[in-house]
């Protein structure tokens, strides 16, 4: 992915790796990313690319906040562990992830992320959906 430039330098983007960071799961059970089914994968790495437009909004306030939290602090660990509920008319009912340490932070990720439906998920897929974010040059 080109880096745009910015005010201090090079653009650092979240990057959500589908699968990648673990697996999809539901209840105690996962299932890793090498045993889920193909058109699970595909549906991860579908979602995943949609997570990552949502925060490389540049007229979205919120997703900017998010973005320059994220360049004032470079230590932060990547990646960062996502879980999605996502209802079968594709809304988020459910979003986890660990607290970046700031709640309005929080509250603008969460935002950002539930902005808008995603696709509806296969019937058949394991819930919550995992994914990594992971923030790039």
């Amino acid at each position: 992915m080109a880096a745009a430039g910015h005010r201090n330098g090079a653009r650092r983007w979240w990057r959500p790796l589908a699968a990648l960071f673990g697996a999809l799961a539901l209840g105690s059970g996962s299932v890793s990313a090498q045993e889920a089914p193909a058109h699970w994968m595909a549906y991860a790495a579908a979602v995943g690319g949609q997570l990552q437009q949502r925060l490389q909004q540049g007229q979205d306030p919120q997703a900017q906040r998010v973005l320059a939290w994220l360049q004032a602090h470079p230590d932060m660990p990547a990646p960062l562990p996502v879980s999605l509920w996502i209802t079968a008319d594709g809304r988020i009912s459910k979003l986890a992830f660990d607290s970046l340490g700031d709640a309005q932070v929080d509250a603008d990720l969460r935002a950002t992320l539930q902005a808008s439906p995603l696709p509806a998920p296969p019937a058949d897929m394991r819930q919550p959906l995992r994914l990594g974010l992971v923030l790039t040059r």
